[in-house]
């Protein structure tokens, strides 16, 4: 879990200079896509930033040794944790690759 943790902070943190330096990049792909594309990124947004308190409750529960409580949050964030990942995949292709 630790792992998973740093590679997301690292790749938030590769995410935030890009956008930063780099600017954002516009949807090309056909009309009636649009609406799936901001479904899929809009709920991606909300549930990134929805669980970034949630994995820090998590992880201090966890090395505090409170395992009950730590399961409690946990069974709500990594569900999420696991939608955000796979949202954002979906994002990329469908801004870089599929109607990029």
């Amino acid at each position: 879990m630790l792992a998973a943790l740093t590679t997301s902070a690292l790749f938030l943190t590769s995410y935030l200079y890009y956008h930063a330096h780099i600017g954002s990049y516009r949807f090309r792909g056909p009309a009636p896509w649009r609406a799936v594309y901001l479904t899929i990124l809009g709920s991606h947004t909300v549930l990134a930033v929805v669980i970034v308190p949630l994995i820090f409750i998590a992880l201090v529960r966890a090395f505090k040794g409170r395992f009950a409580q730590h399961r409690a949050v946990a069974r709500w964030t990594y569900p999420m944790w696991l939608y955000v990942s796979v949202t954002g995949v979906i994002v990329y292709l469908m801004l870089y690759v599929i109607f990029g």
